[in-house]
């Protein structure tokens, strides 16, 4: 058996190999509320045998110690170098391997006992930092054996003194969206159940472990419409507010009221979602009405009004601005007070929303104007999804995992204000993720690996991916530079720079982020 450390924000590969010189000791800085990861590479065992794996510290087992067997996942196609997937006479530059290939991603949580299901194996270690843990130096041995071999690794964390606050309320705002649908659906339970409220609970623990603290609430989960007309289920809207509540989230999204008349990409007009009546009609505006109506009486009475945020009709555009910005003053109407968020980039939305969200490269190309709308009193959160590709910042399969841990860089360079994605567990009927991550969009476009999901149907319930890991690291940066930023502006950006210049320039160089991170963190020390 060969066994070596690897770090936590580089992908492995069921083919990746120990090196000639294997690396047996590592060292690591990390914030108090932070995590310790690193990864642990192992080739030559034995299949079936029992892997066996444990950390001591101090000749003493470390009992918190969290173990996950990464597991590999397809990736079929490349991302495209603008979106989607690569088309024929295309070819994306900037992908860490070529497509067709199995990466581990999915993160399986195990016990220190294993059965070797492959020569090549590799894991996780995890070592949660207490907020109140007492800064300074910590020796960590990791042990490996399978059958009479055993291999000894060596990890040395420092322990700093910034503390990375909890999530909630005053939090980076971060959402994926989430389909509690098939939170059931693919753990074979039946909906709204006790066993799938424990199920979504679990979910929920997962996404705010990422720092997640924005929650949605689809109005098809909450509505009901009876003779034509929605109806409130404010019993299971108050569940599910308490349930994401109690896991830590704070901002509460209204599920989006409209969408493009008959699906169409292209439509001018949008139709009230839950009764597909056009939205600005009579009839529209009654329905809207009654929707939003309910809606307030919840609000108000629950005491949500400094929590809620609006959703009115996804991703508009030029085409149908004139529609969308009517149904945004009827929204206005019936929930007065209540800031409007949606995927919005295009400069004729001026005025419609109190939240922009513009894809991370439309942000850049047309920062100045965005900059302009939060003079006037907007916020500007961004977004990824099947867009960009090339060498834009995505969270895509085929791309470094430093990616979606520059997130927060990124925002804390710009000063954005939040981020979303539409996918945390959005798999189609046809997808079983561990086999399938590159699916049909209609259009001959395809979602590229990774888009619909950055959480994993493990058995039992959800299984974190390097990814949603990834990220979390780096929105954690972001509330150490938002420390920064508070009692020394000027020192951030030299910082940042180091690792980020733009979402499409940034480094790629594992070492180089590092050491950036470990100057940030003796700068927020040294406050």
């Amino acid at each position: 058996m060969r066994a070596e450390l690897r770090d936590s924000l580089e992908f492995l590969f069921p083919d990746s190999e120990v090196g000639p010189k294997p690396c047996c000791a590592t060292s690591l800085e990390v914030a108090r509320g932070g995590t310790v990861s690193v990864h642990v590479l192992l080739n030559g065992l034995e299949k079936m045998r029992t892997v066996r794996a444990r950390v001591r510290c101090k000749d003493k087992i470390l009992r918190e110690a969290r173990w996950f067997r990464l597991v590999d996942v397809p990736v079929e196609v490349n991302t495209g170098p603008v979106g989607f997937v690569e088309k024929e006479g295309q070819e994306n530059p900037h992908v860490i391997r070529r497509a067709p290939y199995r990466v581990y991603d999915a993160m399986e949580p195990v016990g220190a006992n294993i059965k070797a299901s492959s020569a090549t194996m590799a894991f996780r270690l995890q070592i949660p930092i207490a907020r109140d843990t007492r800064p300074g130096r910590r020796e960590y041995v990791i042990e490996a054996r399978c059958g009479k071999e055993q291999r000894s690794l060596s990890l040395d964390v420092t322990v700093c003194r910034p503390v990375i606050p909890p999530t909630g309320c005053d939090s980076f705002p971060y959402t994926n969206w989430f389909s509690l649908d098939l939170m059931a659906e693919r753990h074979a339970l039946e909906p709204w159940s006790n066993a799938h409220w424990r199920m979504i609970r679990r979910y929920a623990d997962l996404m705010a472990h990422g720092r997640q603290n924005a929650f949605w609430c689809p109005l098809s989960n909450v509505f009901k419409v009876v003779r034509g007309k929605p109806i409130l289920d404010r019993e299971r809207l108050r569940k599910i507010v308490k349930t994401f509540t109690r896991a830590g989230m704070h901002h509460i999204e209204g599920g989006h009221v409209a969408g493009r008349t008959g699906g169409e990409w292209n439509a001018t007009t949008f139709d009230i979602g839950l009764t597909k009546v056009p939205g600005t009609s009579v009839e529209g505006n009654a329905v809207l009405a009654g929707i939003c109506g309910q809606l307030m009486e919840e609000i108000e009475r629950n005491g949500w009004r400094d929590r809620w945020i609006q959703h009115v009709a996804d991703e508009p555009t030029a085409t149908n601005a004139a529609d969308y910005r009517i149904l945004v003053g009827m929204v206005r109407k019936y929930m007065p007070g209540i800031p409007i968020l949606d995927a919005t980039m295009d400069p004729s939305l001026a005025g419609s929303v109190d939240i922009w969200c513009p894809q991370a490269q439309e942000y850049q190309r047309n920062r100045k104007r965005f900059e302009a709308q939060q003079k006037l009193g907007d916020q500007v959160w961004f977004y990824t999804c099947c867009f960009p590709g090339g060498p834009w910042l995505n969270r895509l399969l085929d791309m470094e995992l430093l990616r979606p841990a520059l997130f927060g860089w990124g925002a804390a360079r710009y000063d954005l204000e939040g981020f979303l994605h539409w996918g945390l567990n959005h798999y189609r009927p046809e997808q079983d993720p561990f086999e399938q991550n590159v699916v049909g969009h209609g259009g001959g476009n395809c979602l590229p690996a990774g888009d619909t999901h950055i959480i994993y149907p493990g058995t039992g319930g959800p299984y974190s991916s390097l990814r949603l890991e990834a990220q979390r690291e780096g929105t954690e940066d972001f509330e150490l530079f938002r420390k920064l930023k508070d009692r020394d502006p000027k020192a951030a950006n030299p910082i940042i720079r180091r690792a980020f210049r733009g979402f499409d320039n940034y480094t790629r160089n594992v070492k180089t982020f590092r050491s950036a991170r470990k100057q940030l963190l003796e700068r927020v020390a040294g406050l």
